[in-house]
């Protein structure tokens, strides 16, 4: 991954240009390309002197330590993914919402050897674990260590095919699956950036997002490689996202599609104009007929593309038009929809496999035994899909197809019919438990007002197969989301069954 050749380039050549802000600080390339000398010092220092190091680990991670860091900031935690990417060692950020129980047992079963939290319980959790022989440290005992240790040779280009990043999938419910990537793997990812995903050199990009949320750590790495700069939030606000759009002239906007309606909802307010973005990429959800025109009209210079991929595979497709949902392949992938090893015909739907350069071939062996890649190089995380004359139609991630009276439905396609009813834009699908069908479609709709329950079902048994239908329709002020802003589907379900949601 070209990210620290290009840091150290810009540090010389425009030493003064932006790279990182958010959180209330800004670091120049100058200042950038010090604090990964500085993370480099720190940690090199650390980990000479644990006693907890083993010289031999397995293949999956090359004998490289792995250092973990689990911060509230965004801007801490991409400081330090800059930073250990200039030298021997695997960074791996833990998500700091996880539940600590998860985030310990991630810890013990990667053996990292360092952990870096400005969360004092989660660092006493760790002291008491009694099978786990590595060091955890505070964030502001770390930048102590940091400044007074020898000063280290600072950020280098290291080998493509050397390990270097830790993923994992979401950690809120199961316990979270690990996956190593190589520089190399993510190469492939910058090229498919470059080319359709306007990551252009030197451009300002706002992702306000946490940086263990896939999408924003990705976006770190494309602004990085390109010498853009990035703008950070540790956690989704609209009003803020608008005023840095409006005052930093911002050029490129990548997040979740729920967010484009309250930073156009935000401007308005506030009377911001968002005419600086030039590229607007979404990812992570289904991005809405409604969103796309509301956006537009915003940002009217706007490219808006929505993309699709999966961290353990990497970028799959791109949709330029109506919910996002109907994909064109990047180049260089291949597309098979199968049900169990038996592709399926054209249009039918099944189990998407993807054939590209960018995926991992397993999880971690002490996360979890399953395959992602098999031996025939075909990839897959279950999602679901159809495929015909070259365009990939998405059904739902693997827990987005609900059973109903022993018709599967697509959770997915609820939301896109829901979402393109006045009022109903920002929504959820979810299925509840019920007796006699087993399961039943319910929709959440946030907003202060909607549309009477008869008119919902009116427009969308004109958009919809019958069984596809919702049974119940509810009313939040505010649907629970990831701090990435990524609705949690799971949650939603738990609110409608305990009855903290006003049925219409």
């Amino acid at each position: 991954m070209p990210f620290t050749r290009t840091i150290l380039a810009v540090s010389e050549s425009a030493p003064e240009r932006l790279a990182l802000s958010g959180d209330g600080e800004r670091y120049t390339y100058r200042q950038l390309r010090d604090a990964c000398t500085l993370v480099r010092s720190g940690a090199e220092k650390l980990l000479a002197q644990s006693p907890s190091i083993r010289p031999e680990r397995t293949d999956e991670t090359a004998g490289l330590p792995i250092i973990a860091v689990s911060l509230s900031r965004a801007i801490d935690s991409a400081r330090f993914l800059c930073g250990a990417n200039g030298f021997r060692a695997i960074i791996a950020v833990l998500d700091p919402l996880w539940p600590a129980s998860h985030r310990s047992e991630i810890i013990r079963r990667v053996d990292a050897s360092l952990v870096i939290t400005d969360d004092s319980s989660f660092e006493q959790s760790l002291a008491a674990l009694d099978s786990w022989a590595g060091m955890a440290i505070s964030l502001e005992q770390f930048d102590a260590v940091a400044a007074s240790a020898p000063v280290s040779v600072g950020p280098e280009v290291r080998p493509r095919d050397e390990p270097f990043l830790l993923l994992f999938t979401s950690g809120t419910t199961d316990l979270p699956k690990g996956f190593v990537r190589t520089r190399e793997s993510w190469d492939h990812n910058v090229v498919i950036s470059r080319a359709y995903l306007g990551a252009e050199d030197g451009f300002a990009t706002i992702a306000p997002g946490p940086v263990s949320y896939s999408l924003t750590l990705y976006a770190l790495v494309e602004v990085m490689a390109t010498g853009g700069s990035l703008h950070l939030q540790s956690g989704f606000d609209a009003i803020a996202a608008s005023r840095a759009i409006d005052r930093e002239k911002i050029e490129r906007f990548v997040g979740v599609p729920s967010m484009l309606l309250g930073i156009v909802r935000a401007a308005e307010h506030a009377g911001l104009s968002l005419t600086s973005l030039r590229e607007v990429i979404t990812g992570g959800a289904n991005q809405s007929a409604t969103i796309r025109r509301t956006f537009e009209k915003a940002a009217p210079d706007a490219h808006l593309r929505s993309y699709y991929g999966a961290s353990e595979i990497g970028f799959i497709g791109y949709s330029d038009s109506d919910d996002g949902t109907r994909l064109v392949p990047f180049d260089g992938v291949e597309v098979s929809v199968r049900d169990g090893d038996v592709p399926l015909p054209d249009g039918e739907i099944g189990t998407l496999y993807i054939r590209v350069a960018s995926a991992v071939e397993r999880y971690l062996a002490s996360t979890s035994s399953e395959r992602i890649t098999g031996d025939d190089g075909w990839s897959t995380v279950n999602d679901q899909a159809s495929y015909s004359h070259g365009v990939i139609e998405l059904a739902g991630r693997a827990g987005d197809i609900a059973v109903s009276g022993g018709h599967k439905v697509s959770l997915p396609q609820v939301e896109r019919a829901l979402a393109t009813i006045p009022g109903c834009e920002i929504c959820c699908a979810v299925a509840v438990p019920d007796p006699s069908l087993g399961s039943l479609i319910a929709v959440a709709i946030e907003g202060t007002e909607i549309p009477p329950k008869p008119q919902m079902q009116r427009m969308l048994r004109q958009l919809l197969a019958p069984q596809f239908v919702p049974h119940r329709y509810y009313r939040v002020d505010e649907l629970p989301r990831t701090a990435g802003g990524k609705i949690r589907r799971t949650a939603v379900a738990e609110l409608l069954i305990r009855g903290q949601a006003e049925r219409r």
